[in-house]
């Protein structure tokens, strides 16, 4: 496992890190706030998903999670009028 890539200090393996810059990126280009909700909640299920997987430490699970929260509420100021 190739754990080349690094979010915010954090390396990950090649498959998380790509699904989880997708799920980052749906986040960004979320029309609106129903859009923003449905893809906040999709991040942060595939985020369970490893965390139930024990695929990732726990510390690494939490930035993950602080990241998706991060990125949704970006996008939420963006979309707010």
């Amino acid at each position: 496992m190739s754990l080349i890539f690094s979010i915010s200090g954090i390396s990950l393996p090649d498959l998380i890190r790509t699904k989880l810059a997708n799920h980052l990126a749906r986040l960004s280009r979320a029309v609106d706030l129903q859009a923003l909700d449905l893809a906040q909640e999709r991040a942060e299920g595939f985020v369970e998903g490893a965390e139930a997987a024990r695929a990732l430490t726990p510390s690494t699970i939490e930035a993950l999670f602080i990241a998706v929260e991060e990125a949704a509420a970006q996008r939420r100021l963006e979309l707010t009028p």
